[in-house]
């Protein structure tokens, strides 16, 4: 009898350990995906007043329920922040980050893409920064300053410059301009805009005159880069070669200085 007993007990545990056997765990939901075509740096600069557009793609295997953007700066305007979805399973999206003026140059701004389905949310960060607004100068133009024997220099009022006279070896190039200096010559390369040029010449010292051209070498190159104001106007200006040439039986002499500006 106790042997039938036995023998029906481990028939018992067989069988339980089969059902249990059968019964599977639980699967984790998986959270849903958010992913950012364009831009594709994780940082990205915009001009202040400019905007840029966020195109994003969301996916769930649960239902897709909300999409949200946060940033860390109240100078930017966001469009199309928040997102309602029906539980679908794929969506896209745009949404727009405008730089107000009210965010200093240099900030860098993080934003935040929130994606929410039925079960779990994801996150991910793409950061903004600011950068101010510049206005390009314009392309390089070809200058010829010159001088017949005694008269007056031609080509220099528009840069607010005048060229009367010379020394027994260089030109005097008299300021008429509001400002009137001489920068690096690496900087008629490194100047590309406007706000940059008048920094450049607000900072420099200002000359009366510069007498940096001869008037006695048949032909000099330079690499020299000037700047002036005038009428509000900013010139960078880049001197390259002179000449003077001595015509056959008379003794009078042509000066020419050649070069290239930017405004």
């Amino acid at each position: 009898m106790r042997k039938s007993i036995n023998i029906f007990v481990v028939l018992i545990a067989v069988t339980l350990g089969f059902y249990t056997s059968c019964i599977t765990d639980p699967i984790d939901p998986i959270a849903p995906a958010i992913s950012i075509s364009e831009p594709i740096a994780d940082t990205t600069t915009v001009f202040i007043g400019d905007s840029i557009n966020f195109e994003i793609s969301l996916s769930s295997d649960n239902g897709l329920k909300t999409l949200t953007t946060l940033t860390s700066d109240g100078g930017v305007t966001l469009t199309n922040a928040g997102q309602t979805f029906a539980g679908s399973s794929y969506e896209t999206a745009t949404v727009t980050a405008t730089v107000t003026n009210a965010v200093a140059p240099g900030t860098y701004i993080t934003v935040t893409f929130t994606v929410v389905d039925s079960e779990l949310q994801t996150s991910v960060k793409k950061v903004i920064f600011a950068e101010a607004n510049v206005t390009p100068l314009s392309e390089a133009k070809d200058f010829t300053w010159e001088r017949v024997a005694g008269s007056e220099g031609k080509n220099l009022d528009k840069f607010g410059l005048s060229w009367k006279s010379n020394t027994e070896t260089s030109a005097i190039i008299k300021k008429a301009a509001d400002k009137f200096v001489e920068l690096d010559a690496a900087q008629w390369e490194s100047l590309t805009n406007l706000e940059g040029l008048k920094e450049a010449i607000d900072a420099a010292t200002d000359m009366t005159q510069w007498d940096g051209i001869s008037v006695i070498l048949a032909s000099k190159t330079y690499d020299v880069v000037l700047g002036t104001i005038k009428d509000g106007t900013y010139y960078l200006i880049h001197i390259t070669k002179s000449t003077a040439i001595k015509e056959t039986g008379n003794p009078n002499f042509t000066f020419t200085v050649i070069g290239q500006y930017k405004e």
